[in-house]
């Protein structure tokens, strides 16, 4: 567990560029230049249905670096167990550009859900694990300031509750503002 987070911390600390370009330009870009919003949507209808919305709000520190943090909402039913229930998910993380359009990404996440899968009555809401996942994608521009993103995410330790498979896959977009 200790080398799975050791390993987490390592991947992001490892996305801080270390060099300083030498060249400089006079165009300094404003706050909400840097900033971006975006998310991903997901579905699956049938005997499993799953609604997921998530938003996120990403930061640019530098041209290869991104920051984001967003909150995920996922509804879900088993018509196999016959439960139902959501989980929310704050999440942040750290996306670096290795190449012009692909990148790595590290991500903590916490979700917090209702027990629904608990055979005692009183079902409370309560906190997961830490979820921490790192995987890399690549990003697709739809115009100057907008882009999609398809990536790869391992759970890297899917040892404790899972909501999902592992590896996943996440399909979304980003877009200035």
């Amino acid at each position: 567990m200790k080398l799975l987070k050791t390993i987490f911390i390592a991947l992001l600390i490892s996305t801080i560029p270390f060099s300083v370009s030498a060249q400089k330009s006079d165009y300094k870009p404003s706050f909400t230049d840097k900033l971006q919003w975006g998310g991903n949507l997901g579905m699956s209808f049938g005997s499993y249905t799953y609604i997921q919305v998530a938003p996120v709000l990403f930061y640019e520190i530098y041209d290869d670096l991104i920051l984001g943090a967003g909150l995920d909402f996922t509804y879900y039913k088993d018509n196999f167990y016959h439960v139902e229930g959501s989980i929310w998910s704050p999440r942040i993380f750290a996306r670096y550009f290795i190449l012009d359009n692909i990148f790595v990404h590290a991500e903590y996440i916490q979700s917090y859900y209702k027990d629904n899968y608990s055979p005692f009555p009183d079902k409370q809401w309560m906190w997961s694990e830490p979820g921490y996942y790192a995987g890399g994608g690549y990003r697709q521009w739809m115009g100057t300031n907008s882009y999609m993103f398809v990536m790869l995410l391992f759970d890297l330790q899917s040892d404790q509750m899972d909501f999902g498979n592992n590896p996943r896959m996440e399909i979304g977009f980003a877009a200035g503002f």
